[in-house]
């Protein structure tokens, strides 16, 4: 494996981590990538969405990547959607190196991870991103986004009176009620495809987010899939051997990854 930390700041804050099999030239095709955006509610990067997300995809086949983007105050708007374009063109001008197919680089995101993958897909075009990176916006256009109960309409949360809703204290982004984390409002023809899951019960994200998002993608008759689970909680991640902790691995859960990456194949196939 190839590990590397590619700095965008120079304290490192924001960085890039490699997960980048040696052995990919067996057969002597290029791989996907994956990048990783771990959630955290926009104040801290979780530990249980990085890594073992990482490692879960290398081993069906991906080079992986963990981008460790803008959180706290730090995560004031445009910062993490630049983040992300500089990683995915980091990855595209690294494709040779790293026997990556430049046109087949995924996003996956989890909570505010998949809020911020569901920006990159939505908002990649914005002209703030070229202006800020002095690159063409070819460069950092993902391929596909995944995105793990996350919230895409923030009046879902704040705006929500039922009692058992969590909220936690938000990072300064959702804080400031950032219009651009509305991803609801920023669907186009140019969003990239999108597959979704959620489960039935999340306690921190309602569950309507997703077919909300889903409904705009097929408004605009944008290729997408949609599972609701009904098990499961919050931050489950990949749900399996590789997350931290102990908790049990839900079987119907646990079935999303793969079903991911079957969606990904068909995909990348076209």
């Amino acid at each position: 494996m190839i590990y590397e930390t590619i700095r965008y700041t120079e304290d490192g804050r924001v960085h890039l981590q490699t997960y980048v099999p040696e052995l990919f030239s067996i057969k002597g095709n290029a791989l996907p990538a994956m990048i990783v955006l771990p959630g955290g509610a926009w104040t801290h990067l979780s530990e249980n969405e990085s890594e073992a997300v990482a490692l879960t995809y290398v081993r069906e086949g991906f080079a992986s990547f963990v981008l460790n983007y803008s959180v706290g105050d730090y995560s004031a708007f445009p910062n993490p959607l630049i983040e992300v374009a500089w990683a995915i063109a980091t990855i595209r001008q690294n494709a040779q190196k790293w026997h990556i197919d430049p046109n087949k680089i995924a996003l996956v995101g989890f909570s505010a991870g998949a809020s911020l993958a569901a920006i990159s897909a939505t908002q990649w075009i914005d002209p703030i991103i070229s202006e800020t990176l002095g690159i063409p916006k070819e460069n950092y256009k993902p391929n596909a986004a995944i995105l793990a109960y996350g919230c895409y309409d923030l009046a879902t949360i704040f705006d929500n009176q039922e009692d058992d809703l969590v909220i936690p204290k938000p990072g300064k982004i959702t804080a400031d009620r950032t219009p651009q984390v509305d991803v609801v409002n920023y669907v186009t023809k140019d969003t990239a495809p999108i597959f979704i899951y959620h489960c039935r019960y999340d306690e921190y994200v309602p569950v309507k987010n997703t077919w909300l998002l889903a409904e705009k993608l097929e408004e605009n008759k944008l290729p997408f899939e949609m599972h609701i689970f009904q098990s499961g909680h919050h931050g489950m991640s990949v749900n399996n051997e590789l997350t931290v902790g102990k908790e049990p691995i839900d079987p119907s859960v646990t079935q999303w990854v793969n079903l991911s990456i079957q969606w990904l194949k068909q995909l990348f196939q076209k």
